[in-house]
């Protein structure tokens, strides 16, 4: 299931990581577990262990259409399986296909699936629904989100019920980790008949192959899910899960203590320490799938369009200190490039070292050796997003630039990051989360760093623009050749960490949980999503 379910009967596990400070490393190691104790829901069954988990989440969907979700791919991998799937050493492996095969020129992909599979309404799974998730997908006439993710496909036809023929129109790079995305999870095609592109907006329209199905939900309240009894892996660890949406960090970390809930997703930074020292806290904190930084806006219209300058905003921050000072209760550490080290391809670049000097020289040779004003956009739904910002304020003021900070709401955080053109934005710099949605590098970069084809910044955020940066990314995309295609993933890395900058990048952001007592068998997958589905908790 989705890079968990693997392994032993099914299973993965994925140790805990530390570097959370002294408190949380010892009750890692003497297996304390968390205050609280009950959560009050459910029952416990005669083994002694709950029928329900309760998690307190930070938001909640936008839609439970796996082909238009962007916001929270841990509750889809719940619902829904894929082709393929990321294996926990990163490699890629069948998930509902069995076997699968590649022909020798890299454009026809024949895929044996899965017999006995069923959908959580009872439905076999068969060939035709693969054919329908893609023709879905595809379809020009009605764009989905990720319709462009997977242009490489030319057709998906089923030879019988078991075969499936996927015919590439180029061929791609990335064919393996892009069908393990949840935008290529497979639905059901009686479903996909019946509601169109209203799947996913209420319980009725969502049927997967996953290990639970959605049994109520109330926007920005909660969402339930039961087992689902078809699942081909065969039984999760605990039969009900409630998914609260709690907004307020404190708040969920208040839910915790009080026993109302069994694991919090994403705590505060400054509850952390906190919570460490709440004897029997269980805390989670390991190198995540995303960095943390503020990117740049290279438009004609911003102070930010000169290379020169982004180079001398760069060096003039300090890093080390800014990360140390921020986040060492959770042992976040600074970035080494554009990617994470889980990505195939990375390369670790190091930290720039802070020069002042050097950037009042480039701010010179800028033609603005007085300095400038400028501004920079924050939102404190990112962890300590404003205090970022202030940091990087305080350190390029003394290469004489002077920003103002604007702190937005999450709906014009949204709005400013969806289509604009460029004499539209307001802000020189902005927060932004890196990371993709697979471990291949082109996931992480070419969306949004290649130059922008229609003038607005749907993708790339800041209309970065660089020649060799597209031809780079574009052509190794096209190549099957691994090896080469690194190789060419390693020079863009260098253009746009240092050479051309595309973003000061600053923290590595970490997976962060806390879990009740009694908690059992949590883990995360390589793209750190929890495995829900393998967890049991005792009374």
């Amino acid at each position: 299931m989705n890079g968990c379910a693997q392994g032993n009967n099914g299973v993965s596990r994925r140790g805990f990581v530390g570097g959370m400070g002294a408190a949380a490393l010892a009750m890692l190691s003497s297996g304390l577990v968390a205050c609280g104790g009950d959560s009050g829901t459910g029952s416990v069954g005669e083994d002694g262990y709950k029928d329900t988990l309760v998690v307190a989440a930070y938001g909640d969907q936008d839609t439970l259409d796996p082909q238009i979700n962007v916001t929270n791919d841990k509750v889809l991998r719940l619902l829904y399986s894929g082709l393929l799937v990321v294996q926990e050493d990163g490699s890629i492996a069948g998930d509902l296909a069995e076997t699968y095969d590649m022909s020798e020129d890299g454009l026809t992909w024949t895929f044996h699936l899965k017999e006995g599979v069923k959908f959580a309404n009872g439905e076999d799974f068969t060939s035709a629904d693969v054919v329908a998730t893609f023709e879905r997908l595809l379809n020009p006439d009605h764009p989905l989100r990720y319709t462009d993710t997977v242009a490489f496909i030319d057709k998906v036809e089923a030879t019988d019920d078991y075969t499936v023929v996927m015919t590439m129109n180029t061929t791609y790079g990335a064919v393996e980790d892009t069908l393990a995305m949840q935008c290529c999870f497979i639905m059901c095609k009686s479903t996909l008949e019946e509601f169109g592109y209203d799947i996913g907006t209420d319980p009725e329209t969502i049927n997967g192959t996953g290990p639970y199905k959605v049994t109520s939900w109330d926007i920005d309240e909660q969402m339930t899910f039961a087992v689902n009894e078809n699942w081909y892996l065969g039984e999760p660890g605990t039969p009900n899960i409630i998914m609260k949406v709690i907004p307020e960090a404190s708040s969920r970390a208040m839910a915790l203590e009080n026993g109302e809930v069994d694991i919090v997703d994403r705590p505060a930074v400054d509850d952390v320490e906190r919570l460490s020292s709440i004897e029997g806290l269980t805390l989670v904190s390991e190198p995540g799938y995303g960095l943390q930084g503020f990117q740049f806006n290279c438009s004609e219209y911003s102070k930010c369009q000169d290379v020169n300058v982004r180079k001398a905003i760069s060096i003039a921050i300090d890093r080390e200190a800014i990360v140390g000072s921020l986040f060492k209760e959770i042992g976040e550490t600074p970035t080494h490039g554009p990617l994470v080290p889980m990505n195939r391809g990375y390369v670790d670049l190091g930290v720039p070292t802070r020069d002042v000097d050097a950037a009042k020289q480039l701010l010179a040779e800028a033609g603005v050796p007085d300095g400038f004003e400028m501004t920079i956009m924050t939102f404190d739904g990112y962890n300590k997003g404003v205090e970022l910002a202030e940091a990087i304020k305080d350190q390029i003021a003394d290469a004489g630039i002077i920003a103002e900070i604007v702190t937005v709401d999450s709906a014009t955080f949204n709005a400013t990051l969806n289509g604009l053109t460029p004499e539209e934005m307001k802000y020189d710099m902005f927060i932004m989360g890196f990371g993709g949605s697979s471990l291949d590098p082109d996931a992480s970069l070419r969306r949004i760093c290649v130059t922008s084809e229609d003038g607005l910044n749907t993708n790339n955020y800041g209309w970065y623009s660089n020649a060799r940066v597209d031809e780079l990314l574009n052509g190794a995309i096209t190549l099957v050749d691994q090896e080469k295609r690194m190789e060419m993933y390693e020079e863009a890395q260098r253009i746009i960490y240092t050479e051309d900058p595309f973003a000061v990048y600053l923290n590595l952001r970490n997976s962060l949980f806390v879990m009740a007592e009694g908690v059992e068998n949590f883990s995360l997958n390589p793209l750190q999503v929890p495995c829900f589905e393998t967890i049991k908790v005792k009374a």
